[in-house]
């Protein structure tokens, strides 16, 4: 099918840097034998028709050859390139009938898409149930295969995947009961809790917050990056760049001191650090949630890491007359922490 690049006019649309006459080349290189040029070269192309999120005239018609790559053994990184096929798809703005011819685009690969789900490499795996929850059009047939692969699927992160891409296509799967359950894995515990607030559905409340507790208690399974298992700056979440401030961002203000308290109790201070910035953040973003974060951010006065003392502090003097319940605590806090203090 590479063979049929050079019948499309790539000179005459155009990329984040101008015309697109250099895709065919980019592509061609993808799919070459030198590793490190495919992967630079994948990289590149990302770069020119999907910059930071936004969608050119060359976008579009350059799926069905990235498509075809995905199944051929030469390939270096088909994990990449449905990576990108899955942001193409994940459209923000479904009334646009640009992003939506897009995503249809997407949607029209994913019989290449679902043998990747048992490729040989976890990175493979995860990233090709990522973008098959970006096709809501094929969800039956893809459903069935996230219900296929979760009994024998191994791997924490695809694992969870195999959830977050179900529940975006499905709340009612079975498969976030099942993560829910038991006593798995922290990363599925975790991907269990990041499903359930994406999915269009009611947050199910405490038994989300003690998968948030499971999930982060030793650290955010879901934030690592390594640039040899999951390509150059991208790690295994592959929705958003954070995946605690995804969390919060998804659910309604009622829901989000909890799972802060229950981030608050990790006994990784990164993590600690994240929740008291993230609820500071959301202090002054939601007057509804500011008396009951208060509360919660006022815990995190006396922790033993003085970098999230003093994100709590910053938090609680985002908060205005809602932080005289814990005006006692923050003034022994500042009075103890002449970095606080002095801040």
């Amino acid at each position: 099918m590479l063979d049929e690049l050079d019948r499309l006019p790539w000179t005459e649309l155009t990329h984040a840097y101008g015309p697109a006459g250099d895709v065919p080349d980019l592509i061609r290189r993808v799919a070459g034998p030198d590793e490190e040029d495919a992967l630079q070269s994948l990289y590149e192309l990302r770069a020119r028709i999907l910059h930071q999120g936004n969608v050119c005239s060359a976008t579009a018609p350059a799926v069905p050859f990235l498509a075809v790559l995905l199944n051929e053994p030469a390939t270096t990184d088909p994990g990449g390139i449905a990576h990108l096929l899955g942001d193409m798809a994940d459209i923000v703005d479904p009334d646009n009938p640009v992003l939506a011819a897009l995503r249809s685009t997407v949607t029209a690969q994913v019989d290449r898409l679902l043998p990747l789900l048992a490729a040989a490499e976890p990175w493979t795996r995860l990233a090709a149930a990522y973008a098959l929850g970006q096709c809501p059009e094929r969800a039956g047939d893809i459903l069935t295969a996230l219900h296929g692969r979760w009994p024998v699927e191994t791997d924490a992160h695809a694992r969870g995947a195999l959830v977050i891409a179900a529940a975006t296509l499905d709340p009612a799967t079975t498969l976030l009961a099942e993560a829910f359950a038991g006593d798995g894995p922290a990363t599925v515990r975790a991907a269990a809790a990041l499903a359930a607030a994406r999915a269009p559905a009611p947050w199910p409340g405490d038994v989300a917050v003690a998968a948030v507790r499971a999930g982060w208690a030793d650290g955010d399974p879901w934030l690592d990056r390594d640039e040899h298992e999951y390509g150059v700056e991208v790690g295994p979440y592959l929705w958003n760049w954070d995946p605690i401030e995804d969390l919060l961002d998804h659910l309604v203000p009622a829901d989000q001191p909890a799972v802060v308290t229950a981030l608050l109790a990790s006994a990784d201070p990164a993590v600690r650090e994240k929740a008291a910035r993230c609820g500071g953040g959301l202090v002054g973003r939601y007057r509804s949630v500011r008396r009951p974060m208060v509360q919660v951010l006022a815990t995190a006065l006396d922790d033993p890491a003085p970098a999230v003392r003093e994100a709590a502090v910053w938090g609680l003097r985002r908060a205005g007359d809602a932080t005289a319940v814990a005006a006692d605590a923050l003034a022994a806090s500042v009075g103890r922490d002449d970095d606080l203090a002095a801040g």
